[in-house]
């Protein structure tokens, strides 16, 4: 007997949804597909209705509350047994950590093809673990590549950070504004670009953007490095 599911698809853009119940009724032709576009209602829906599995994206309308983590992290609660699928553009290591830190089920990039969204879903249905998709995959690896290759030295060289300087790497994952940084480490602008320099030749990258996608996705080698350099 093929099984009737109950899934809920949170966006907040409609045709999103079209798109993504189009894709779920040729994989699971008896699924019954909710719609919501805020956190809130979806919140409610799965009190009072019994859903087998969300969809989820990850931002709504820049809310940084109420938002996919939000969803996860109270539903875990609620429904402790709910399954939770990240959907996403966000292609960053830092995002698909963030989302197997909270328990998520899998996470699947909405660039994904047919096959992929195919077999995350029938793989997440089909066992209580987390389901590694092929854009986790894929990140992973990327990440592993640039990790070794391109920031090898990067890596290397935060020991020859002073604390000034590997605070100020820390921070450019927030901003690189020269002014906002001054304002933050109570510096002048003109102490500020003089650290960037520094932080160019020790750790081998040459530009503002790089010290910030670098300190993005190597946050917890910083983090590290910070706690040592603190001691």
């Amino acid at each position: 007997m093929i099984k009737t599911r109950n899934i809920l698809i949170i966006d907040d853009h409609f045709y999103l949804y079209e798109g993504v119940r189009s894709r779920v009724n040729e994989i699971f032709p008896l699924a019954k597909c909710q719609y919501s576009d805020n956190i809130i209602e979806s919140l409610s829906i799965i009190t009072n209705e019994s859903i087998d599995l969300v969809i989820c994206d990850l931002e709504f309308n820049n809310n940084t509350k109420f938002d996919g983590f939000y969803f996860k992290e109270y539903s875990a609660i609620t429904n402790p047994n709910l399954k939770v699928i990240a959907f996403t553009n966000y292609k960053s290591y830092r995002v698909m950590n963030k989302v197997r830190k909270y328990g998520f089920n899998s996470f699947l990039l909405k660039t994904a093809t047919f096959q992929e969204f195919m077999d995350t879903l029938q793989g997440v249905s089909k066992t209580e673990e987390e389901y590694i998709s092929e854009s986790m995959k894929e990140i992973m690896k990327t990440r592993n590549e640039f990790k070794s290759s391109i920031y090898s030295d990067s890596l290397y060289g935060l020991n020859d950070l002073s604390k000034q300087e590997l605070d100020l790497v820390i921070r450019s994952s927030e901003t690189t504004d020269r002014n906002k940084l001054a304002k933050i480490m109570f510096k002048s602008p003109h102490t500020i670009d003089s650290y960037f320099q520094h932080i160019y030749k020790k750790i081998h990258v040459k530009s503002k953007l790089e010290v910030q996608f670098f300190a993005i996705e190597f946050m917890e080698e910083l983090l590290k490095e910070s706690k040592k350099k603190n001691q």
